[in-house]
């Protein structure tokens, strides 16, 4: 199972945040009334920014478990009033809160992206507006037997001291290996910031008669989740959707910065259109990424980008010629030795004898070009690049010109 730096840097970050919420709470008696008032309204502030940045960006299951959160922190605070212990009312309403947090954010979690404002958007909130309400109306109705199935203990448990009802106990624990286990297994970013989100909003629970705990860690939760945004965001406009590797625009911003030497590689994969043409535009894209995954491993310095196409381009800042050709010439016979395995149709099996998969191969040609007073700027390099990639065809393709 590969770990890729994003989820790494997920999962340091939800640390960290949980951390310093640690080192908040155990400060808090030190803090003056300005900063405690601060503190105890943040989470509304951070949630505020959450919604406005989900609703800019389009983050259609990120506004889902804002929206969430930040109303039930209304029902529980300006109904509820923290006083869990002093009607049943209270206590209906906060185990009932406990059951549908992690049971919403399961079930956002499994939803698509369709678009906040979209048919499929407005549904969905407004089934989370409606269930709240009748959260509400379940809450209010005192309810004996409900009362009962709330406090139902499953099994016994020494767990006088926390206020969470078993049934809430056991379904934060069934989401939060849920998560764990698909985040690591399906390497899923999303699923490690929900991993966090969902421990903040359990301490949160659990400190509800702190109304100052209860806050910091729901403006955790919401600080996750800002973060995810923003993450996306910069994916969405610098990483290419199809490959994963930097975009186009991305390689527009290294090129400002390269320095007074540097090589510039343009590579094409050979014979790309007919080979699409042959076997399908969704053979033709699992193809895109297998030679993006190979052009990321790329010895000698240099840093892959998808230039459009079935074209990509590869930096060296600080190298020279001589430096870099044996590095691309041991890349491109990697990627001619990489095959993509295909699973055949009935029809194609039918005539195939060995079996109903099939290895695919294609190989790169790579035109490659420095910094000299021939081509004195980026914009001139790559040009010099271009020509000399046309030259490699021109020789016969699978091979690397200067």
């Amino acid at each position: 199972m590969k770990i890729t730096f994003k989820t790494v840097f997920s999962s340091i970050i939800s640390i960290f945040i949980l951390l310093g919420c640690y080192y908040l709470i155990k400060n808090i008696p030190s803090f003056t009334p300005p900063v405690i008032l601060v503190i105890e309204y943040s989470s509304y502030v951070i949630f505020g920014l959450g919604i406005a940045l989900s609703i800019r960006f389009n983050q259609g299951r990120v506004f889902l478990i804002t929206l969430l959160l930040i109303l039930s922190q209304l029902f529980l605070n300006y109904y509820l009033e923290l006083s869990i212990n002093n009607s049943t009312y209270s206590q209906d309403l906060y185990s009932l809160m406990c059951l549908l947090i992690p049971l919403n954010i399961f079930t956002i979690s499994h939803l698509k992206e369709r678009g906040l404002f979209s048919l499929w958007g407005k549904i969905r909130i407004t089934l989370l507006l409606i269930e709240l309400f009748v959260i509400y109306k379940i809450a209010v109705s005192n309810n004996s037997s409900i009362q009962k199935v709330l406090n139902y203990q499953l099994i016994n448990l020494p767990l006088e001291r926390t206020i969470i009802n078993q049934t809430a106990l056991a379904i934060f624990l069934f989401t939060l290996i849920y998560f764990i286990i698909k985040a690591y297994v399906k390497n899923s970013v999303f699923e490690v910031r929900l991993v966090g989100v969902i421990i903040s909003i359990f301490t949160a629970l659990y400190f509800i008669n702190d109304k100052i705990s209860f806050s910091i860690f729901l403006s955790a939760s919401g600080l996750i989740l800002i973060i995810s945004i923003i993450e996306d965001s910069y994916s969405m406009a610098y990483l290419d959707e199809l490959t994963g590797i930097p975009s186009r625009r991305a390689l527009r911003e290294n090129l400002m910065k390269l320095g007074n030497k540097y090589v510039i590689a343009m590579i094409d994969i050979d014979f790309f259109k007919k080979f699409n043409d042959k076997h399908g535009h969704d053979v033709g894209d699992d193809v895109l990424k297998l030679v993006a995954s190979n052009l990321v491993k790329v010895t000698g310095g240099g840093k892959a980008f998808r230039y459009g196409g079935e074209e990509f381009t590869i930096l060296f800042p600080g190298k020279s010629m001589n430096d870099v050709l044996p590095h691309l010439e041991k890349l491109r016979e990697q990627v001619s030795k990489s095959g993509y395995t295909r699973k055949l149709s009935k029809a194609q099996n039918s005539k195939s004898k060995s079996g109903n998969l099939s290895q695919l191969f294609v190989t790169i040609s790579i035109g490659v070009c420095e910094k000299n007073s021939t081509y004195k700027n980026s914009s001139d390099v790559t040009k010099g690049a271009d020509k000399a990639l046309y030259r490699a065809k021109k020789k016969g393709r699978n091979c690397v010109s200067k």
